[in-house]
């Protein structure tokens, strides 16, 4: 009898029994979708103050000569931390007696204020006309070109040329060049811009708005240039 007495029952209310389940089983479920929705939310606000962190930076310039443009040239700045990453790409494309095609790239990674690591390689119609690195390792800087290495006298690098396009050199007197290694004099211009005088005679004017190179003019033996930021 009772066992007959339970299946009726069941048989009345299983439609509301199954109903009730489903209700369950949507709320559990809708617990779980929001628990999950929860932890992924947490875990960004976690990382959000990490990546807010780093900063890149971009400019883009034109290069021109004798009122042409001849080429291009883009730079990267990635910040993050007490790091800081340069990036540098060029090419020229003009005609001096023949045409010439150059194509350069330039990088250099500083931490805590200290070069750690630059590198120059550039082609000239195809050939491989420079391919060196700067280093700092074992408490020194070396030079690595054509597979050869040597020392250099001096262990602090804060500033070289690439730093230049992002930094105006206010009170500073040398900069690092990676071409030449070595240090070059800074000198005030008379109409406001920074000239740096290399070994081999050519000479760099740079010039800032805001804390960014906006021109560069370049006095070569053979040529005269600029480097012009678009706007």
């Amino acid at each position: 009898m009772i066992p007959f007495l339970i299946y009726i029952f069941l048989k009345k209310y299983r439609r509301h029994i199954r109903e009730r389940a489903g209700l369950l089983m949507n709320k559990f479920l809708r617990y779980r979708v929001h628990l999950i929705f929860a932890g992924l939310l947490i875990i960004l606000l976690a990382l959000f103050p990490i990546i807010s962190h780093a900063q890149t930076l971009q400019l883009n310039y034109k290069i021109t000569r004798g009122g042409d443009d001849i080429g291009w040239l883009r730079l990267e700045k990635k910040t993050e931390g007490n790091t800081s990453s340069l990036l540098m790409v060029s090419e020229i494309k003009t005609r001096m007696i023949f045409r010439i095609n150059v194509c350069a790239k330039e990088t250099s990674f500083f931490e805590d204020g200290k070069l750690i690591y630059s590198s120059q390689f550039r082609t000239t119609n195809g050939d491989i006309k420079v391919d060196k690195l700067t280093r700092f390792t074992d408490d020194k800087y070396e030079v690595v070109e054509n597979g050869e290495k040597r020392n250099l006298d001096f262990q602090f690098i804060g500033t070289n040329l690439l730093s230049l396009y992002f930094r105006e050199p206010e009170g500073i007197n040398f900069v690092y060049c990676d071409n030449h290694q070595r240090f070059i004099n800074i000198a005030k211009t008379d109409d406001g811009g920074y000239k740096l005088k290399f070994p081999d005679g050519n000479s760099n004017v740079f010039y800032y708005k805001g804390g960014v190179c906006t021109r560069i003019k370049i006095n070569h033996t053979f040529y005269s240039a600029e480097i012009i930021l678009n706007p």
